[in-house]
């Protein structure tokens, strides 16, 4: 189930876990700003493009859900 922006952004703001943060910076800059993840991974989140890639492909799957370990 994909959210909107506004819900990722509550999701972010209320997240305490740094990891999920982390993780779902990368959601709100790939899918919802619409940068490509290539460029999320090297200016965004400074990860590498198969973190970005799996991480994105785990929360199109899963939802929330996939974010976690």
């Amino acid at each position: 189930m994909s959210l909107t922006k506004k819900e990722l952004e509550t999701h972010y703001r209320n997240e305490s876990r740094a990891i999920l943060k982390e993780r779902l910076l990368l959601v709100l800059k790939a899918k919802d700003d619409g940068m490509i993840p290539a460029l999320v991974a090297k200016g965004g989140v400074h990860r590498s493009r198969s973190w970005t890639s799996d991480w994105l492909a785990r929360y199109r799957k899963e939802g929330l859900d996939g974010l976690e370990n």
